[in-house]
């Protein structure tokens, strides 16, 4: 996996998760926890708010105003975010792909 991926899976599982470990995506990365931390660092200066927590139960986290509604997108909505996500480097764009971006650009 390459850190583009890496890095859209992160976003993707900050926006379920309330807060993960560096331990944790280190494990499911199969990287270093420096790896992570770099990681991190490039999502913040993305302008993505990335928090973090010190502690045994720590870890990084988005701020909820962040994170979507998960009612306001259907199933087949997440799945064209994700189709255009995934395709950064060959976009394959849509009419579906598209509207959704339309819908996405409205907030």
């Amino acid at each position: 996996m390459g850190k583009i991926e890496r890095l859209i899976a992160i976003v993707m599982i900050l926006l379920q998760k309330d807060v993960v470990s560096s331990t944790k995506f280190s494990q499911l990365f199969d990287v270093s926890k420096r790896t992570i931390l770099r990681d991190m660092e490039t999502l913040s200066l993305s302008n993505i708010p990335i928090y973090s927590i010190n502690g045994v139960n720590g870890g990084f986290g988005i701020m909820d105003e962040y994170k979507l509604d998960k009612r306001l997108l259907s199933s087949k909505d997440l799945e064209n975010i994700l189709t255009a996500l995934s395709g950064l480097e060959q976009i394959l764009i849509s009419e579906e792909v598209e509207v959704t971006v339309k819908k996405l650009s409205r907030w």
